[in-house]
């Protein structure tokens, strides 16, 4: 009795597997219809300069991107941009080098995205329509989601990802990072996004690469997989097992292998701050063989002015009588 109890719960567990690599299959082969893009609407608040306001304008196919990339078919509530001034307190609550953020909030009334449009970006946003679309990919993500919370690692790449294309700087940041401290476990990871700006950084390099490498590995549809999946009540790590095959443990230490000592420091050997030190070191050599050069086009045209003298003097001695001798 008590070995049919075991084979039969071995059976439903095996029926459990089954079912959800068929789902993962065909998510992954089927490719979403394409679908209605979320609307965005702009609130510019009083205060801003002129230009500011350009950020309403234009359109932005990245949406449906990004809904393709999360896993959505519908395009859900607006999402409400507020465009907010240096002297309101939305921005005053931010820290100073936060150029946008969302309250994370996702209801029938939408979500509402910040933008302090007066700030420069910093990284990982090189831009403010950048800044924008990693905002509204977050709100996306959460919607696809469910709203059921994931690692912030996973969001934070994803959502690079759904802003812009890979960039060399995303390479340097995560080269510099492994190369001058220890590896981060993904356990860990989330905690890199409470410290100083240059963890911050240092946490989005990594999030960013690590999101891409699961992507190169084990396919585009493994984010709407995983985040379909914990909508439907998985753990994130239940979910991401069943979109590849991995555990988070494998997931990461596979990640680290794969960053091996010439891929860490070809993106650094690259790098617009090694190539202008390459250009100024050149500068320098130029310079020093310049002056050399002068120096020596003077030498030479001191002694061919020296010339006609010596042979002067010369021809003058010549010519002289020579001396009587008195007996």
């Amino acid at each position: 009795m008590i070995h049919d109890d075991h084979a039969g719960s071995r059976r439903s567990t095996l029926v459990v597997i089954w079912k959800r690599r068929v789902l993962a299959c065909l998510l992954a082969a089927s490719p979403l219809a394409a679908a209605e893009p979320t609307r965005i609407v702009f609130e510019p608040q009083p205060g801003l300069p002129p230009s500011a306001n350009r950020l309403a304008a234009g359109p932005r196919p990245w949406i449906a991107g990004v809904m393709e990339l999360v896993g959505l078919d519908e395009p859900g509530p607006d999402i409400r941009v507020v465009l907010a001034p240096e002297s309101s307190p939305l921005a005053k609550s931010a820290p100073a080098w936060v150029t946008g953020y969302t309250d994370g909030v996702t209801s029938d009334a939408g979500s509402v995205v910040v933008i302090l449009a007066e700030r420069t970006p910093s990284y990982p946003d090189g831009g403010l329509e950048e800044v924008l679309a990693h905002e509204v990919a977050h709100v996306l993500i959460r919607r696809a989601s469910g709203g059921r919370p994931g690692p912030r690692w996973f969001n934070e790449g994803l959502a690079m990802l759904a802003a812009r294309s890979w960039r060399l700087r995303d390479q340097t940041e995560l080269a510099l990072g492994l190369l001058s401290g220890p590896r981060v476990p993904l356990w860990k990871l989330d905690d890199q996004f409470q410290g100083e700006r240059r963890e911050v950084e240092r946490g989005y390099a990594l999030a960013g690469t690590l999101v891409q490498d699961l992507l190169e590995r084990y396919g585009p549809a493994v984010p709407r997989i995983v985040l379909s999946r914990v909508a439907h009540g998985d753990r994130f790590d239940e979910a991401m097992r069943g979109a590849t095959g991995a555990t988070l443990i494998d997931v990461g230490e596979a990640f680290y292998e794969r960053q091996g000592t010439l891929k860490l420091w070809i993106p650094i050997l690259t790098s617009t701050a090694v190539l202008w030190f390459g250009i100024s070191l050149l500068a320098i050599v130029a310079g020093i063989r310049k002056r050399r050069r002068r120096a020596e086009m003077k030498e030479e045209a001191k002694e061919t002015e020296l010339e006609p003298e010596a042979e002067f003097e010369a021809e003058v001695e010549t010519k002289q009588p020579p001396k009587e001798t008195v007996n």
